[in-house]
């Protein structure tokens, strides 16, 4: 996420001068009294200020000192922060902080979330787009957060088993209890990474578990239909867990997983599906340093 686009600065700055040039030019061809073309401006400059707003909060919220409570949060639970470079932390820190401003996060019945959980799943966030600074996560879509795990009619239970679920157009929910545990180690499952993977999926509208969010991988779809077959016999060859063979989706969302939490694993037993999510998310997890963009990205 970046603070200040200048792609989106430059086209707002464009509207708002077409903006000014029309209203005046308007005006001259009606005869109307010379002040009348004063409007043009003020109406141009007016779209940029409203338009730009959002941005100017985003300023406000990077040049404010990053919490070190939140830091810490990083530091102690967060590998792949560990493992980048201070650059990189730089830009992580901020991409956390602006993804906390801006998205909506609740627990049961509007209860407040506790800082840690809301960090945790910001910066599962932050990871997921570390590579692409310039994608924008959806504002439209609430986090529920629930105490525990839940059962298809949201009730919370110990012995439910639903940790986390997207809605395709609705809130995404979570396990407070199931993101806690998906960072207190790097063993290829976190909840939050595993959800905010589907909410990638959905970006296009659908729930396939091709990532055209950003880019088509080529040759994605037989290497998809061969890990799911893969995951299904089990055994050796089997590159995720087996939840991964439920459908395309999950096995894009596990395999997501795999890829932040466990990437020197993932790349000596697939290097295949490795090579294509580092393409995906224009990302070596395992140093945080880019890769080539896909072609056409």
């Amino acid at each position: 996420m970046q603070a200040w686009p200048r792609r989106s600065v430059l086209l707002h700055t464009w509207i708002a001068a077409l903006l000014a040039g029309f209203v005046a030019v308007i005006a001259m061809l009606s005869g109307a009294a010379p002040w009348v073309a004063m409007i043009g401006p003020v109406v141009g400059l007016g779209w940029r200020r409203a338009a730009l707003t959002p941005y100017r909060r985003r300023r406000a919220v990077v040049a404010a000192a990053f919490p070190a409570a939140w830091r810490a949060i990083l530091e102690e639970r967060v590998a792949f922060y560990r493992r980048i470079t201070p650059e990189g932390k730089a830009r992580f820190e901020a991409d956390v902080a602006i993804f906390l401003a801006e998205q909506r996060m609740a627990g049961p019945q509007n209860s407040p979330v506790p800082e840690d959980i809301r960090v945790l799943i910001a910066a599962a966030a932050a990871m997921l787009g570390h590579g692409r600074p310039d994608w924008e996560w959806p504002t439209h879509r609430d986090i529920i957060v629930h105490l525990t795990n839940f059962n298809a009619d949201y009730e919370p239970g110990e012995h439910h088993d639903i940790a986390g679920m997207v809605h395709a157009q609705g809130p995404m929910l979570l396990s407070r209890k199931q993101v806690r545990f998906g960072f207190k180690k790097s063993d290829g499952t976190n909840v939050a990474v595993h959800e905010l993977a589907h909410v990638l999926d959905l970006a296009d509208g659908y729930s396939d578990g091709n990532p055209s969010f950003w880019s088509s991988v080529p040759g994605w779809g037989a290497l998809v239909k061969s890990r799911l077959t893969k995951v299904r016999k089990g055994g050796r060859e089997a590159p995720l867990r087996a939840y991964a063979g439920t459908n395309e989706a999950e096995l894009f969302a596990v395999a997501v997983e795999a890829f932040f939490e466990t990437p020197d694993k993932l790349r000596a037993r697939d290097p295949a599906l490795f090579t294509a999510l580092s393409a995906v998310f224009n990302l070596d997890p395992a140093t945080g340093a880019p890769c080539e963009p896909i072609d056409g990205a």
